[in-house]
């Protein structure tokens, strides 16, 4: 007889198609179905719920679960999250119900969970995505209770677990680094259209491309500011912003849209589309993607996305950023927050389509190596097979 499956419970804390909701589907949907039975929760419906039902996962969506957003990161916040506290019983319920072998925190921000899976003693891991810089006391009260309530602590990158290490106190629980994969399989099967025609793009002009949720660090007030010049000296290029904003901070994304139309340099050479779950639209469109995050980014999962597509980044040199964009080889690193650095990155891949070719094949080649999403499903199953039969072994 085979042994049987063991239920794996995911605890996510939004239900989007942005960086770690998509490193969250892939992973759901590599496990191997003939061991591990997934079983998630998240706090609203929305376009990630679907994809991880057609993908053979159970989700539950629990409006209550208290997520913890920057906008909460305050003594006010801390109050309004204490309100929605209930959810960890019924979080200790279900994994006494279900059986849950193990309990997969997504982010910081679902810290409830980690604290229910402790109270019932089942096994944790908590996948840790984020880079928090400010305020300092959430920052450290994150990492030190989501190190004190879990087994073991998946970073993404090696810029994650160095400031997690940091900022945590008092608690050791061990780190490992697994560095997210990129599922080419998002990148391909979309209709093809002529999005460059979209954008007022034809064969002669570069298109920059910036994707990713708008908010106040992944820069795109500077990436704008880089625009408004470049488009004032050349006629040869245009400009892609693809995202929204988080809901409740749509003045984020209303701001972009003015500034483009306040611009006569940027209006009718900029479009902001809103998010495009068939992204590998967005990649075939352009010829070089930019990440100018003014915050050290934990991971940059559009800039593996866009290596894995075949083209060059330019990206900020901050956080893990580094680790991802070999500089001057597979893209240029810039120096975050200064419009003026990027924009000289931009005139010089502008400059040179052979140089964008070249570093694009590079890229391609760097995305082989290390940001396949088989390895990253092979990582994650290890540590879950460890952990669980350390426990059985008990």
């Amino acid at each position: 007889m085979s042994a049987p499956r063991s239920t794996l419970l995911f605890v996510h804390a939004s239900a989007d198609l942005y960086g770690s909701d998509i490193t969250l589907l892939q992973l759901v949907s590599g496990l191997d179905p003939k061991r591990f039975s997934a079983l998630v929760v998240v706090p609203y419906d929305g376009p990630l719920v679907s994809r991880l039902r057609q993908a053979g996962a159970e989700v539950l969506v629990r409006p209550d679960l208290p997520v913890i957003r920057r906008k909460y990161m305050s003594v006010g916040g801390f109050f309004h999250l204490a309100l929605s506290l209930r959810s960890i019983w019924w979080l200790v319920n279900l994994i006494r119900e279900r059986k849950v072998a193990l309990v997969h925190n997504n982010t910081l921000g679902v810290l409830p969970a980690g604290l229910a899976a402790r109270l019932v003693g089942c096994t944790r891991v908590w996948h840790v995505h984020e880079i928090i810089i400010q305020p300092r006391i959430v920052a450290s009260l994150l990492a030190t209770l989501s190190s004190a309530t879990s087994n073991v602590v998946i970073a993404n990158s090696r810029a994650t677990a160095d400031h997690y290490r940091r900022t945590r106190l008092a608690t050791s629980a061990p780190i490992e680094v697994i560095l997210n994969g990129v599922d080419e399989s998002r990148l391909c099967g979309y209709v093809e259209d002529p999005l460059r025609a979209v954008i007022g793009a034809g064969p002669g002009h570069t298109v920059f491309t910036l994707v990713g949720r708008i908010n106040r660090w992944k820069g795109h007030s500077v990436f704008l500011d880089a625009a408004e010049r470049f488009a004032a000296e050349s006629e040869n290029v245009r400009f892609l912003i693809v995202g929204d904003s988080f809901a409740g901070q749509e003045s984020l994304t209303e701001a972009v849209d003015r500034r483009i139309e306040s611009s006569d340099t940027l209006r009718g050479r900029a479009v902001r589309l809103s998010h495009v779950a068939e992204v590998g639209r967005v990649y075939e469109a352009s010829d070089v993607v930019v990440v100018p995050s003014i915050e050290p980014e934990p991971f940059g999962l559009v800039a593996a996305e866009a290596m894995a597509a075949g083209l060059p980044v330019i990206a900020s040199r901050i956080g893990a950023l580094p680790e991802v964009v070999d500089d001057d080889r597979t893209g240029l690193l810039v120096d975050p927050g200064d419009a003026t650095s990027l924009l000289a990155a931009m005139r010089k891949l502008d400059a040179s389509p052979f140089r964008r070719e070249e570093m694009g094949r590079e890229a391609r080649k760097r995305f082989e190596r290390c940001f396949r999403v088989d390895r990253y499903i092979e990582e994650f199953t290890r540590v879950y097979d460890d952990l669980l039969s350390n426990k059985s072994a008990l």
